[in-house]
């Protein structure tokens, strides 16, 4: 009961204090992808301001200003001139110098007096001394005087605006008249006080008139060729002009706020999608993987801000694409050159409307194409040769659009883009030898010069301990054409494969296969001293890829291709000794007889671990198999005692995945794996005996196995090893070595004394 409590107790500890690690875990990547962010976000706000405040505002143009370069139309374009259509219809609106309207009021009482002087004679309208002096007059001049005011005034009594105007208009109509100049003087006085104006100015109808006229005048509309002059340097930038470059996405001096502001949301927006998307993965990028995705994405940025100065598309998302897609996960690489790319055009063009149009098309094409064309790498000149069909795409789809949305386009731009796309193809394997040791990400080409037999480590393999060697070249060769035939990445299996078991260099004595025949230091060890050198290879092996300064990549596959093995050959050959000793056997610690883990954590991992446990297997078989049908069992045994044993709780792998595992091992297996049936000559004495003893052959082996393994590989293995039925790959309900998972998985490793595997 006391140790059951104390068991109780320390797995209560075990899981505070995984929780504890898990949390702390979590908020260290929480503060990780917070500074990659964070990064982003000021990357591209400083890249923005930095642009305007260096380039734009001293050599983009102002109004009233003189223009500091000859600006080119991008596209072809129809816009109505505002200055010229309002200078022609204010033209026509000038010609209208007044609208006169008659006062109605005014003319009826001019009329009514004209009326009563021809009907009665009355003068009541003239001035007194003018009446005198037409009542000394003789009555025919009075007569005359009158008879003519009166012909004046009829034929006039409407048309006059002012008193100057009817002063005027009584002369001119005077002066034709046949009287005597005195006369003549007499009637100007009578009409100058008997008529009034009657026509005033309306200044309201007069605009009115003049918006209508100016209006019917149609507007101008201008021209622009693709490739024509907007402006010459040293031409006044005119508001007209200003206009025109702003249509054709042209920045002014102007500080672009409404740019800035929308690239910064954008690259906020796109930074979050990113970190969850890497948050979803199963191996999440780490902090200096993320620092390498923000550094070569600045580098696109200033890259593309820079050249376009010259109105130059720099095709850098080429560099972009082949150093992402050739060293972080797919998915990641796919929307950081999605995103990243798009990013870059707004930042180089932030008013170019066409050219972001074609920039965005262009990244979508460079993000799907990538996959296709930087999926495959072998050599450098492969990638180069990738790449640069890659950027021949972008060239072409990027002539495509700007043919169909008749942008500027011409033979000097098809040269210069395929001139860049070689130029981006030898930078990007140039540098990627940089990136690979100060970022400590792992390419296609690192994977290759890691697994050619001339680097260190492995040519210390061949010469220190050759028979692991051999191990890590046959588990490479099966797990890599595995992970080819379900689709994970062979390249980095098979590297996995080579430095998986290094840590076996630092003893490579106590491991069978680098053993003489015959001498086996185990059997001078005590158990616990035997499973503490076995468990060792893991702890040195992770030391040795620190001082060779090997990517995490691969250290990955040295920590986890054990996962948290339980050693029950050793932990039952301490508890016999135990008990021999006169002792109960429960005071041997299982957790000294665990590999530290971690389980695997993605599928890669994972694999190789199915490839070292399978290849084990078959080393460990007394007798060879004898058809497909038992090495499938044998495959099927090994995989099942991982997946019971909870060794991929951390791996996505599905039913469909583990069946297509099993059968692509089975098929692997088929072909490096097999065996001859020859049928010696024998006499009819020897067929005898060999008919009366199969009876004998047919009777089970030691260990449970039949002669034609007709058992589970896995039972021959732990006969191979001498292991008994308790062991933990016999019947696990039987099993009394059987513990928590929790603390230590449950699966037999008896090759670490058999073969050290």
């Amino acid at each position: 009961m006391a140790r059951a409590h104390g068991n109780l107790s320390l797995n209560w500890i075990r899981n505070l204090a995984s929780r504890g690690a898990n949390e702390s875990m979590r908020r260290k990547r929480a503060g990780i992808y917070h500074a990659f962010r964070t990064a982003l976000v000021l990357g591209v706000g400083l890249i923005a301001f930095m642009g305007w405040f260096l380039v734009d505002r001293n050599e983009s143009y102002r109004v009233g200003s003189p223009s500091p370069r000859t600006y080119l139309a991008q596209s072809s374009a129809r816009f109505v001139d505002k200055s010229a259509t309002s200078e022609m219809r204010n033209q026509a609106a000038d010609q209208i110098v007044n609208v006169r309207v008659r006062d109605n009021r005014m003319t009826q009482a001019v009329r009514e007096r004209i009326s009563e002087l021809k009907e009665s004679g009355s003068l009541n309208f003239a001035p007194p001394r003018v009446v005198d002096v037409l009542n000394g007059v003789s009555p025919d001049v009075r007569e005359r005087i009158i008879s003519t005011v009166i012909d004046v005034a009829e034929k006039n009594y409407d048309k006059s605006v002012s008193w100057t105007e009817q002063t005027g208009m009584i002369w001119d109509s005077l002066r034709p008249v046949d009287i005597p100049q005195s006369e003549k003087n007499i009637a100007f006085q009578l009409l100058d006080t008997l008529l009034s104006p009657t026509v005033v100015e309306d200044s309201e109808m007069l605009g009115r008139l003049r918006d209508e006229v100016s209006q019917r005048i149609p507007s101008v509309v201008r021209e622009i060729r693709l490739g024509g002059v907007l402006v010459q340097e040293g031409q006044v930038v005119t508001p007209a002009i200003a206009e025109v470059l702003r249509n054709q996405g042209y920045p002014d001096a102007a500080m672009p706020w409404k740019q800035l502001i929308f690239v910064v949301m954008f690259a906020f927006a796109w930074s979050h999608w990113l970190t969850w998307l890497d948050e979803k993965h199963e191996n999440p990028l780490t902090g200096k993987e993320l620092t390498y995705v923000t550094v070569i994405l600045v580098i696109d940025w200033i890259t593309q801000r820079w050249l376009a100065v010259w109105d130059i598309d720099s095709l850098s998302l080429l560099a972009l694409a082949g150093w992402l897609f050739m060293t972080v996960p797919m998915t990641f690489a796919f929307h950081v050159t999605l995103g990243g790319g798009l990013i870059g055009y707004l930042l180089a063009f932030p008013s170019m409307t066409s050219v972001i149009t074609v920039g965005c098309i262009v990244c979508a094409v460079a993000s799907g194409a990538s996959i296709l064309y930087l999926r495959d790498a072998s050599s450098r000149i492969m990638i180069w040769r990738n790449i640069f069909s890659l950027g021949l795409c972008l060239t072409f789809t990027s002539m495509f659009v700007r043919w169909g949305l008749n942008l500027a386009l011409n033979w000097e731009m098809l040269g210069f883009y395929l001139a860049l796309s070689a130029l981006w193809s030898s930078l990007v394997v140039a540098v990627l030898p940089l990136w690979e040791s100060v970022f400590e990400i792992i390419s296609p080409l690192r994977l290759l010069e890691m697994s050619h037999p001339s680097e260190p480590l492995l040519k210390r393999l061949q010469l220190e301990a050759p028979g692991t060697y051999h191990h890590t070249i046959t588990v490479a060769t099966m797990a890599e054409a595995v992970a080819d035939k379900v689709g994970m990445n062979g390249l980095l299996v098979r590297t996995g494969a080579y430095y998986h078991d290094i840590g076996k260099l630092k003893r490579p004595h106590y491991f069978v296969e680098n053993q003489s025949f015959g001498d086996n230091i185990h059997d001078r060890l005590a158990p616990q001293d035997s499973a503490r050198m076995i468990l060792a290879h893991v702890s040195d092996g992770l030391k040795l890829a620190g001082e060779y300064k090997l990517p995490k990549g691969i250290k990955d596959f040295i920590a986890e291709h054990h996962g948290k093995t339980f050693l029950g050959y050793f932990y039952n050959k301490a508890v016999t000794a135990d008990k021999e000793a006169g002792g109960d056997g429960q005071g041997i610690d299982k957790d000294q007889y665990c590999y530290p883990g971690p389980t695997p954590q993605r599928r890669e991992t994972g694999l190789l671990m199915l490839a070292d446990s399978i290849e084990a297997a078959l080393k460990g078989l007394k007798n060879p198999l004898a058809g497909r049908p038992e090495l499938e069992k044998m495959v099927s045994d090994v995989i099942d005692s991982k997946i019971i044993a909870g060794q991929f709780v951390n791996v996505d792998f599905t039913m469909r995945d583990i069946n297509a595992i099993k059968t692509a091992f089975t098929e692997v297996l088929m072909s490096m794996y097999h065996t001859r049936e020859v049928k010696p000559i024998a006499t009819e004495d020897e067929k005898t005996e060999a008919s009366g003893g199969q009876a004998r052959e047919n009777q089970p082996a030691a260990g449970g196995g039949t002669p034609e393994g007709g058992d589970s590989a896995l039972g021959a293995r732990t006969e191979a090893v001498g292991e008994d039925k308790d062991s933990p790959l016999a019947d696990k309900d039987d099993d009394p070595a059987r513990m928590d998972e929790d603390t230590c998985v449950l699966a037999a490793e008896a090759p670490e004394l058999g073969r050290g595997s």
